[in-house]
């Protein structure tokens, strides 16, 4: 037992002794309750080799669902995994003694750009306030002492995710890919094999959500506008029967659209068509954020950095403590964050409409 814990007490870079009662910490603060006795040693291994300190939020233990089976006979598990951020790499880079800095662009189509990996050396110029062409990647540049400096190009369109926060702020999430991506060319001994959750598959697991639509959360947010859009093409055929029957009455034939319809109201439902279009933006935008620096107030009232901001903190907490008693309506606010956030990328606001249509 001592040999145990005397082998265990090693220092992390901060100079906090991993002894036991620091491991348990980590175990009951930290990590999911449901993570196994081999996927906390393998999460307190990689906190070791990393020098991450999951105290100060460097690293998370994130649960992942991974099909071990088959398409046929899918068997969906779930996996607790080491995952770092972005962040605490760049406060582990900096405890390095011959780490000189770090350097990172986004690139656009337009931007004068020479990269010169052999030499370790990049030219960018571009001006700010008349950048054009479409966002096409991103340079990072790790400057070591005595050592060639590491430099590393990211195609935007190999690392871009289908989710809101890529459609919103592109050139922060590639940027952030990039310097991950040198940090790791840099200093494989440390980060090789890690990745941040900018890099990973847009919710590799999604298949696993499709069967299970049972949970209240999902459903109260997804399930509203479907049914009324689907409830049009499935009513249609309802009438079109009755008149093969009695095409003669025309009374009884909108008596049974009554039958019919009553429950769904098709009659209020098709005249607010044309009105729900624009009650969209203020239905989502009624949403009020439930935590935060901007707890209280409404989606409306926020701007897209503060909501994009505001996504990001939720990420972290969920990441930090997935099974929480406060997870749940955290997720659920999370839900109507994104889905406003996707609103704002899609529907254009009042200043954009005056400028595409300056006769109006």
């Amino acid at each position: 037992m001592d040999a145990n814990v005397k082998a265990e007490a090693t220092t992390s870079p901060q100079g906090a002794a991993w002894n036991r009662e620091r491991v348990d910490l980590v175990k009951r603060t930290i990590c999911p309750r449901g993570i196994s006795e081999d996927e906390f040693a393998l999460f307190i291994e990689q906190c070791k080799r990393s020098g991450l300190d999951p105290l100060l939020k460097e690293a998370f233990c994130v649960a992942r669902r991974q099909n071990i089976g088959n398409r046929e006979r899918p068997n969906w598990v779930t996996k607790y995994e080491f995952q770092p951020s972005e962040a605490g790499m760049l406060a582990r880079a900096e405890r390095f003694p011959d780490f000189k800095g770090i350097q990172a662009s986004a690139v656009f189509a337009e931007d004068e750009i020479v990269v010169d990996q052999g030499k370790g050396e990049v030219v960018h110029r571009f001006n700010p306030a008349k950048r054009k062409g479409a966002l096409v990647g991103a340079w990072s540049r790790v400057v070591r002492e005595g050592k060639l400096p590491v430099v590393v190009w990211l195609d935007f369109s190999g690392y871009v995710q289908q989710t809101p926060l890529w459609a919103k702020i592109p050139t922060t999430m590639i940027e952030k890919c990039a310097r991950v991506a040198a940090l790791r060319k840099a200093y494989p001994e440390a980060f090789g094999g890690l990745y941040v959750r900018e890099e990973m598959p847009a919710e590799e697991y999604d298949a696993h959500d499709e069967p299970a639509p049972a949970s209240g959360a999902y459903e109260v947010l997804g399930s509203k506008p479907g049914p009324v859009k689907a409830s049009f093409p499935t009513l249609a055929p309802a009438p079109a029967e009755s008149p093969k029957v009695e095409t003669a009455r025309a009374p009884e034939k909108e008596e049974s659209r009554l039958d019919v319809d009553l429950p769904l109201a098709p009659a209020k439902t098709a005249a607010a068509v044309p009105v729900a279009q624009t009650p969209e933006r203020p239905k989502a935008a009624a949403v009020v954020v439930a935590f935060g620096p901007h707890k209280g107030k409404t989606t409306s009232e926020l701007s897209d950095d503060e909501l994009s901001e505001t996504i990001d903190l939720a990420h972290e907490k969920l990441m930090e403590q997935p099974r929480a008693k406060w997870a749940k309506a955290m997720r659920e606010n999370l839900t109507a964050l994104e889905a406003e956030t996707e609103l704002r990328c899609q529907v254009p606001s009042a200043k954009d409409r005056a400028a595409t249509n300056p006769d109006a």
